[in-house]
């Protein structure tokens, strides 16, 4: 059989491309990249073997990238600054495979705000008031966001209308469905905004490092390796410390709450790195850089207040 197949299989040149019919003076066509093709790499062994260096292979282009968006701030946009390309993957693809690692995971309390985080106590008051009289339950009645005041009175129509097709059929209306539903659509739709807070950043990039004479573009890059560092730190690294903290606690039967100084060591290591890269991309001082790098993360937050919430929420309660 295998002499069949050898005979069935036209003969091959293997100083030329498969591919693209050039001249190879090495393993690899200077014309399309493509490796040498030879007899052997119809095989079984052969595919299983290029099967296995792909998922293993830790100094490929992905792996390399990941790793230094997460330990080389600013190293890739500078390098793709300067036309140093050829050894990362594209910004944008890195963006859009934490976003991916992002969009896999579990939610985050800061990116997926639940429905009780984005309105104010008096639409409970007004549609479920056991919900606030109950101790268990009466944490939801808080005071919303800066988007509600402005937004309150759509889902507040929306509410009204829901409430009477309930009570239309005989039923009594309770926030727990609705509730329930927009979590679910929101957090969809969260996972897909998060490229909202880069022009932002960029932009205030773009302000602080004036005297760079930089394009908004490579500022934009910059701000895009930001951004996936948050993404990536907050799955690979916190959300693992925070489910192995509470576990071993669990395990201790002790309270599993954050010691009080984790928000300001976050707000340190984050400040730090875009501050790191900011140092890299714009070749100033540490001082300078510090500031710009404090400059980017005001942007991150204000963006993440005033646009990407109120985004988030309109959607989620446009698309339900």
């Amino acid at each position: 059989i295998r002499l069949r197949i050898e005979q069935a299989t036209p003969a091959m040149n293997e100083s030329i491309c498969a591919n693209c019919d050039a001249v190879l003076e090495g393993e690899y066509c200077a014309a399309c990249g493509q490796r040498r093709f030879r007899p052997r790499d119809r095989r079984m062994a052969h595919l299983l073997g290029e099967s296995f260096d792909a998922l293993t292979d830790f100094d490929g282009r992905i792996w390399r990238s990941l790793r230094a968006a997460l330990l080389q701030p600013g190293r890739i946009a500078r390098d793709w600054i300067e036309g140093r390309r050829a050894r990362w993957i594209s910004p944008v693809r890195l963006f859009l495979l934490a976003n991916l690692l992002y969009f896999l995971a579990p939610g985050l309390t800061d990116l997926s705000l639940p429905f009780n985080d984005q309105v104010r106590g008096q639409v409970y008051q007004a549609f479920d008031p056991a919900v606030c009289a109950d101790p268990a339950t009466s944490g939801k009645c808080r005071g919303g966001q800066h988007h509600s005041a402005y937004t309150e009175s759509l889902l507040v129509r929306r509410l009204q209308r829901e409430r009477a097709a309930v009570e239309a059929r005989g039923g009594r209306f309770t926030l727990g469905p609705f509730e329930q539903r927009y979590n679910a659509q929101s957090e969809a739709i969260g996972k897909l905004l998060v490229i909202l807070h880069v022009p932002f950043i960029a932009l205030a990039l773009a302000l602080v490092a004036w005297r760079s004479r930089r394009y908004y573009a490579e500022h934009f890059v910059v701000a895009l390796g930001m951004t996936t560092f948050a993404l990536l730190f907050v799955q690979l690294l916190l959300k693992p410390a925070e489910w192995l903290y509470t576990r071993v606690h669990g395990w201790l039967g002790t309270s599993g709450e954050m010691p009080a100084v984790v928000p300001l060591l976050l707000l340190a290591i984050f400040v730090g790195h875009f501050a790191a890269a900011c140092r890299r991309c714009y070749d100033g001082g540490w001082w300078r850089a510090l500031v710009q790098g404090i400059a980017a993360f005001v942007a991150f937050a204000a963006a993440s207040m005033w646009v990407y919430r109120p985004a988030q929420f309109l959607l989620a309660l446009w698309t339900m």
